[in-house]
């Protein structure tokens, strides 16, 4: 089986790199760091090593502050990489150079997942690489503590828009329902995580939705944040996860666009549909993935010939 061979590989491991992919999220965040935290328990030499910065909203998990940019660890080998949540090796930035020397397992639950490690533990019914996360743990044997299911829970509640998408299954809430008995307030991770925005993302909110525009017969909407504008606000690399379901929560949408200047001619598109409209083909037709209902992708060009590109490109599902 799968998690024993996992287990195994661990279990002969003496030091460990866990990572995730770059601009992350509540769940490669929360599974990263549930592994993190129970492989600590085994005693075990491990380190969250990423190639980007952890969103504020996010820093009150447990660890979550002593997670490192992959500059303190260039020069440190590993005999063991484990990559979470992760479609793909490229998503892994600059921490991608630490698997060259040491042996790679891949956890995920994206359909778009190319199996990249040499072990690959990809569930794509899985409503999380949290919930994937929560069974490797148990099959373990190692106890789940309060910390452990918080940052679990969370990475579950944020990947299923808080048990609303499709991938919300029976399982998931059974999963969530241990996660309470070990300790998880549902009120207060909520709290933490959807009533705690800075003033600064409410305000990218704002001008961003200055720019929606509807396309298709009113099923497509498309909202746009240029580098210049987020400058004006704010100079932090804030995260701008959720301001696509601004678009996408309207009546008669079936998909929504969101695409955010990073820098020049390098455009994040995030994507998002109801129950028509496939983005994570849509995606990949632009070196992108993730899941049939929420994707993304990077376009390497102006803001408004992405946007022309992407637009062109979902006709085809209209």
């Amino acid at each position: 089986m799968i998690y024993e061979q996992i287990t195994d590989i661990i279990n002969k491991s003496s030091k460990i790199a866990i990572t995730s992919h770059v601009v992350p999220d509540g769940d490669n965040i929360g599974s990263s760091l549930a592994l993190c935290l129970a492989l600590k328990k085994l005693n075990k030499e491990v380190s969250y090593v990423i190639d980007d910065n952890i969103p504020e909203i996010y820093r009150f998990l447990k660890g979550a502050r002593e997670i490192e940019r992959l500059d303190s660890y260039a020069n440190l080998d590993y005999d063991l990489v484990i990559a979470m949540d992760c479609g793909d090796l490229e998503r892994l930035g600059k921490v991608k150079q630490l698997t060259e020397h040491a042996r790679l397992v891949n956890i995920d639950h994206h359909i778009s997942n190319t199996r990249f490690g040499e072990i690959n533990l990809v569930e794509e019914n899985a409503s999380a690489t949290a919930e994937i996360a929560y069974k490797l743990i148990k099959s373990m044997g190692i106890f789940i503590d309060k910390d452990m299911a918080e940052c679990i829970y969370t990475g579950i509640v944020t990947d299923t828009g808080m048990f609303q998408y499709s991938n919300t299954s029976e399982e998931t809430h059974s999963i969530a329902a241990e996660l309470i008995i070990a300790g998880v307030s549902p009120s207060e991770i909520f709290n933490r995580v959807y009533q705690n925005s800075p003033k600064e993302k409410v305000l990218l909110m704002k001008e961003a939705l200055k720019s929606l525009e509807f396309y298709y017969d009113d099923k497509v909407s498309c909202i746009t944040i240029s580098k210049a504008q987020i400058d004006n606000i704010t100079k932090d690399d804030l995260d701008t996860e959720g301001i696509v379901n601004l678009a996408r929560d309207i009546a008669g949408i079936e998909a929504a666009i969101f695409l955010k200047e990073k820098e020049p001619n390098v455009i994040k598109v995030s994507l998002r549909s109801k129950n028509k409209i496939d983005v994570c083909n849509l995606a990949k037709e632009f070196g992108g993935g993730g899941h049939t209902r929420a994707s993304g992708c990077t376009i390497k060009s102006s803001l408004e010939e992405a946007k022309q590109q992407i637009l062109q490109a979902i006709k085809k599902q209209v």
